[in-house]
């Protein structure tokens, strides 16, 4: 299935085009069809049986299709296939090869199995290349009922399937033209996802016309995603629109079922910045679960509720898109794995945890997804895990300074120079996401909002990209990306651009003034890159001696996004009225410290109250009213000055990160500690394990 996103299009799943999957083996109808999958489940449990005892292989050879062979070893093989018994059946296969190396359905199944269970490609194409060349090296490609052509037939097309997650479209494309001049019936569909990559738009074109004339559902549902994609690529809006919601509904009436038209046709909503229809749609994706699929339309609504300041419910839908991806079978982790960790970390910065944020954005720089589900190029997909590094290296970094602030003179020494180590991590990040952008198509599609063909960042972090590249070159872009827009309603995006463009110039006022106008034309759904537009203003006003309006537009970000301020290296005006008792004035003193605030009269106050054993301490509006307090009680052994750093310490917590039910649980499963990876993570370790004992390691 192929998804269309903003900056790319995704291959919902992973063995067939349109939204129909190869069913087992393609052994029910006797050919390699397309047929509807049935409602997602577990793997069956494999029952513990000799699988190659007489019995079992009598049985398996009278269930045998033609065209599969005799052979009862294979035939056993095959049942297991056909029941995603993948440890059994790759058993069978080790053992036929071990009996005969040049087993045309012992590689066939091994390289099925490597593929399906195991997702090592490289492997299973292998083993799939090894059996069709046996076979036409044997019985030729014009050879009769007799021989065993089912074994070519899944072969040929695995290889097609195999050689598409790879992102090598041209042997997709070369695979499926032979599978279709072999086999019947032809099945144009399946090629519009390769040509569409390889941008040879007129040719996927051709084939969805060829595909439509067919009549078979789902071959129609195919060439309608594939429609959807062509249209989106080449950057049309509102016919990617028309051709995004035509293909979801027709899935609807059809019932062929799958989330990927559905979240298709959300992106394409995004793209006309229909935001309520929408979240209809991904929700309507999330009761159509299906496996081998790279759609996850629980990442989409996470991210469109952290946009829109919903930090709550963005945290519920992070937890079900895990819950989703662990649903999927292994070999979807190699296409969509960085991508769902993108999503955690991007989540993680906001909800105050960069440290952990910066732990996954690593992995993510290190292990980048394969592009074969995507419309994206590798560099799409790189550049965006570098912004978003760099944005959680540099958050991190503003994290340890506070830290230092109260902490001793050696524990804050070392705080200062792990921070500078972060901030070091974050320039390189910048310049390696700046040489992957220097294709300018890239660059125009990302200032352009929600447009397939940009790099793949939520809306309110693409504004990075103006300090990565510099705000001249930015600025030059942004001319032609607005000369080339066609939607109205993208003034706001442009504005919020200008006015960044603006302040890093050093044009305080020109970046006030083009910030209200972006204000007034964003969104209103758009709550972090509003908030982000705010903040940036408000420091304008501050430092043209604006205070007034600084103050007001400093709390109008606050009170949705408080760890903006911490994002951006900004400090509050505030005044630390005095207080009374031993804790209390130690504890002031420490948040005097604080670079998250600069002392001056009007604006924010720090209150802080407390004994000897326990204290208090709150930030206070501009009008006096309670945005946030941290309250600490002492532990035993811990003395006065102890508990004030402590109480420094929470009350950052708490004034500059948004207030969660985020448990350490949550944190573990998001930064992939090991007790993180559930079932799956355990049965690969038995897996390897396995294969260690079997070589005699």
């Amino acid at each position: 299935m192929t998804e269309i996103r903003r900056n790319r299009i995704r291959h919902g799943a992973g063995h067939s085009a349109g939204w129909w999957v190869v069913a087992g083996l393609c052994v029910v109808a006797g050919l390699c069809v397309i047929v509807t999958p049935a409602v997602a489940q577990e793997p069956p449990t494999e029952d513990v049986v000799d699988p190659f005892s007489e019995t079992l292989e009598a049985l398996a050879i009278e269930a045998m299709p033609e065209g599969f062979g005799r052979d009862p070893s294979v035939a056993a093989a095959w049942q297991a296939l056909d029941a995603e018994q993948y440890i059994r059946a790759r058993e069978i296969a080790e053992h036929i090869l071990a009996e005969d190396p040049e087993s045309i359905p012992g590689h066939a199944i091994l390289g099925y199995v490597q593929h399906r269970a195991e997702g090592n490609l490289p492997i299973a194409l292998y083993h799939l290349k090894r059996s069709r060349d046996l076979y036409e090296q044997r019985y030729g490609l014009d050879s009769d009922e007799d021989t065993p052509w089912r074994w070519h037939n899944i072969a040929v097309s695995e290889l097609a399937f195999v050689s598409g997650e790879m992102g090598r479209h041209e042997d997709k494309i070369r695979y499926l033209e032979e599978r279709d001049s072999l086999y019947s019936p032809p099945w144009p569909a399946d090629r519009g996802w390769p040509l569409m990559r390889l941008r040879r738009y007129e040719e996927a074109r051709l084939v969805v016309e060829q595909a439509f004339e067919l009549g078979h559902p789902g071959q129609i549902s195919a060439a309608r995603t594939a429609l959807c994609a062509i249209e989106a690529e080449q950057q049309l809006r509102e016919a990617g629109y028309e051709a995004c919601m035509a293909a979801a509904a027709y899935d609807r009436e059809n019932n062929i079922g799958g989330p990927t038209p559905y979240t298709n046709a959300a992106e394409a909503s995004l793209g006309m910045l229909r935001m309520d229809q929408a979240e209809k749609l991904i929700l309507e994706a999330s009761e159509k679960f299906v496996p081998g699929t790279v759609s996850n339309p629980w990442l989409d609504l996470m991210h469109l509720y952290l946009a829109e300041g919903r930090t709550s419910e963005a945290l519920d839908a992070l937890r079900r898109m895990l819950k989703w991806r662990k649903r999927q079978p292994a070999y979807m982790d190699e296409q969509n794995r960085a991508e769902t960790e993108l999503a955690s970390a991007v989540f993680l910065v906001v909800a105050g945890y960069p440290e952990e944020a910066a732990r996954i954005t690593a992995r993510a720089l290190d292990r980048p997804d394969r592009t074969g589900f995507t419309s994206s190029d590798a560099e799409q997909m790189e550049a965006a895990a570098a912004l978003v590094d760099r944005l959680a290296q540099r958050t991190r970094a503003e994290l340890l300074m506070e830290k230092a602030s109260w902490s001793s003179f050696f524990d804050g020494l070392a705080a200062r120079l792990e921070a500078q180590q972060a901030r070091l991590r974050a320039w390189s990040s910048g310049r390696r996401a700046a040489s992957l952008l220097a294709d300018e198509r890239i660059l125009l599609a990302t200032l352009r909002p929600y447009l397939a063909g940009s790099v793949e960042i939520p809306e309110w972090i693409e504004p990075e990209l103006i300090a990565v590249l510099g705000p001249g070159v930015v600025a030059a872009s942004l001319i032609k990306a607005e000369a080339r827009e066609t939607l109205d309603e993208a003034v706001g995006y442009f504005r919020a651009y200008e006015s960044e463009i603006a302040y890093l110039q050093g044009r305080e006022l020109d970046a006030l003034r083009l910030a209200d106008e972006a204000l007034e034309t964003l969104p209103p759904h758009e709550a972090l890159l509003r908030d982000r537009v705010a903040t940036l203003a408000a420091q304008a006003a501050a430092d043209a001696g604006l205070n007034t309006r600084s103050i007001e537009l400093f709390d109008a970000a606050l009170q949705r996004d408080p760890g903006i301020i911490r994002r951006f290296g900004l400090s509050l005006p505030a005044t630390f009225p005095a207080a009374t008792g031993e804790l209390a004035e130690i504890a002031r003193k420490l948040l005097r410290r604080s670079p998250r605030f600069r002392r001056a009269n009007g604006g924010y106050q720090v209150v802080v109250d407390g004994d000897d054993s326990s204290g208090s301490a709150c930030l206070l509006g501009p009008q006096r009213t309670r945005l946030s307090c941290a309250e600490v009680k002492i532990r035993p052994g811990e003395d006065v000055e102890a508990l004030a750093r402590r109480l420094a310490a929470e009350f950052h917590a708490a004034a500059f990160a948004p207030r969660l039910d985020l448990t350490q649980a949550d944190i573990r499963s998001l930064d992939g500690s090991p007790t993180a990876g559930g079932g799956r993570a355990s049965d690969r370790l038995r897996n390897v394990l396995s294969e260690v004992a079997a070589s005699g390691g």
